[in-house]
């Protein structure tokens, strides 16, 4: 039976216009990882490295190491020890009334 080349994409649109629970729960997803990716790329950029942070923030190398790993979900009180270490904070703005999208900044 040959390989049928499947649009990712596409079929995770279908999927969210079929279940709005799933278009949820990938939408939340979605942002927790662009917040992380956000915050190891500013890490980077201001040159701290993982064993700096974590010895910054009480954590191990591992642990800073899974956290930067897209798929993990590290837990609030761990994700602002990182930031602590790496020099960065968290900005919660109110979104616009037009915006339907909730604003959270690094």
């Amino acid at each position: 039976m040959p390989f049928v080349k499947v649009n990712v994409k596409e079929e995770i649109n279908q999927m969210k216009k079929a279940d709005p629970k799933f278009a949820e729960a990938y939408d939340a997803v979605k942002k927790e990882a662009e917040l992380i990716r956000q915050a190891k790329k500013l890490r980077k950029e201001l040159g701290v490295t993982q064993p700096e942070i974590a010895e910054i923030s009480g954590m191990t190398q591992q642990m800073i190491s899974r956290m930067e790993k897209l798929g993990n979900s590290p837990s609030l009180v761990n994700f602002i020890r990182y930031l602590d270490g790496a020099g960065l904070e968290i900005k919660i703005e109110k979104k616009s009334i037009n915006d339907t999208q909730k604003s959270v900044s690094i």
